[in-house]
């Protein structure tokens, strides 16, 4: 029972999913947050596109992990091959760091976007109250006050609302706990080499000159 992980190859593929899914989820979150930024119309100030900058480099560091644990597989059972193992390991410990940093943007540059809502759809098809929704709901850029609701409402749903929240926790736990998630790199580092020839690398420079200079 205990051999089942390292013998089935389950890690590598579980990683590799997971990886995608992830990287899919960044997709429409950036998204999503680009379109909101255009609605409440600060997407051309310079903190505010550093900061989406940082998300979208995010995104594009899990899509880079996906493709190198696709093209630099290792050698498995009878000719057949896995994912690359330290990579996925790499994607298990970054994604819940990551998924809480790129929440804390949302709620930093979007802020009160987020809760200047109407309630409910209802609002939006009461006669008496949609003029004023389309007065004072309105967004920037040419978004009407039913498009501005309907992204942001989408937004909130995705970071947090009582859905949005558990996600958080979701991603934080998915692929284990904040411990073993990071000790298990270092065992599987160990076990496949990787730790001996790290310190190799070091011994090699450290050969390379004693109390006299340069050898």
């Amino acid at each position: 029972m205990n051999n089942f992980f390292p013998l089935s190859g389950f890690i590598p593929r579980f990683t590799l999913h997971g990886c995608t899914r992830f990287a899919v989820k960044l997709d429409f979150l950036a998204g999503v947050l680009l379109k909101a930024l255009e609605a409440t119309g600060t997407k051309d100030f310079r903190g505010v596109q550093a900061r989406v900058g940082e998300v979208l480099a995010w995104r594009n560091l899990f899509w880079a992990i996906t493709d190198a644990m696709c093209h630099h597989p290792v050698p498995w059972v009878d000719g057949y091959i896995l994912p690359n193992l330290e990579y996925g390991l790499a994607y298990r410990v970054l994604a819940p760091t990551v998924w809480s940093r790129v929440r804390q943007i949302v709620l930093d540059d979007v802020a009160s976007g987020l809760i200047y809502l109407p309630s409910h759809a209802a609002d939006l098809l009461n006669p008496d109250e949609r003029p004023y929704l389309e007065k004072y709901v309105r967004g920037s850029n040419g978004y009407d006050a039913h498009n501005r609701i309907k992204v942001m409402k989408l937004l909130y749903d995705a970071v947090i609302s009582e859905f949005g929240g558990r996600h958080e926790l979701y991603e934080r736990n998915y692929a284990g706990n904040h411990k073993n998630i990071r000790l298990e790199v270092l065992l599987a580092e160990t076990a496949i080499g990787v730790v001996e020839k790290l310190k190799g690398f070091a011994e090699q420079c450290l050969a390379e000159y004693d109390l006299t200079g340069w050898t």
